[in-house]
C-alpha cells in the first residue's frame, strides 16, 4: 500500500512540475506559446504603414505590369527624406526596429537594409532601372507628433535619374492600426 501512494505522491509531482513548466516556460527559455506575442512598436507601425503607402500606392511605377524586385530601406532616419534627399543623418535603426519593419513587410518585395542610397544606385539608366534588381531606394524621417494627434513621417522613394518621390505622410491611428491618411506640405516628383 505504501508503494502505490510512493508511487501515486511521485506521479502527482511530476504531473505538477510538467504542468507549471509547460504554463511559464519555466526553465526552458523559450516563451509560453498559449501567450502573445507583444505588439510591434510604433516606430516600426509607422514606418511600416509609410512604407507599404509609398510602396504599393504612391510609386511611380506601383500599377506597371511588372512590380519592383527589391526594396533598399535607407538604414537610419533621414530628416530630409520628404526633400528627396535620401540619405541618413542619424544613427542606423536598432536590431529590434529593423525586424519588426521587416515582418510586417512580408507582403512587399524583399527588403533589405542599407547604410547609404549610393551601394545600390545607378544613375547612368533612366527609368525604373535605376537601382540594383529592380528595386527602390527609401528612407524615412522620424514621426513628428502633432497637436491633433497624428503622426507626420517624411518618406523619400528613388528608383532612377528621372524616378523619385518625396512627401510628408499624415498618419493617424484607426481601429488601433496607424494608417497613411494623407499628406501635408510639398510633393517632390522626379
Amino acid at each position: 500500500m505504501r508503494i502505490r501512494a510512493a508511487t501515486g505522491s511521485l506521479v502527482f509531482a511530476a504531473a505538477l512540475a510538467g504542468c507549471a513548466s509547460a504554463n511559464t516556460g519555466a526553465g526552458t527559455g523559450q516563451l509560453d506559446p498559449t501567450t502573445s506575442r507583444p505588439p510591434p512598436s510604433e516606430q516600426s507601425q509607422l514606418y511600416s504603414a509609410a512604407l507599404h503607402y509609398l510602396v504599393l500606392v504612391d510609386h511611380p511605377y506601383a500599377t506597371a505590369p511588372t512590380r519592383m524586385g527589391s526594396v533598399h530601406f535607407v538604414d537610419g532616419p533621414a530628416s530630409r527624406s520628404a526633400q528627396l534627399v535620401i540619405a541618413p543623418d542619424g544613427p542606423p535603426f536598432d536590431t529590434g526596429l529593423k525586424s519588426e519593419i521587416t515582418a510586417q513587410s512580408a507582403d512587399l518585395p524583399p527588403l533589405e537594409f542599407v547604410s547609404g542610397s549610393e551601394l545600390h544606385a545607378d544613375p547612368t539608366p533612366q527609368g525604373f532601372a535605376g537601382v540594383a534588381g529592380d528595386g527602390v531606394i527609401i528612407s524615412m524621417s522620424p514621426g513628428l507628433r502633432q497637436d491633433d494627434g497624428t503622426i507626420h513621417v517624411g518618406a523619400g522613394l528613388w528608383c532612377g535619374i528621372d524616378c523619385g518621390l518625396g512627401l510628408t505622410y499624415v498618419l493617424e491611428q484607426i481601429d488601433g492600426q496607424w494608417t497613411v491618411t494623407g499628406t501635408t506640405g510639398p510633393v517632390f516628383i522626379s
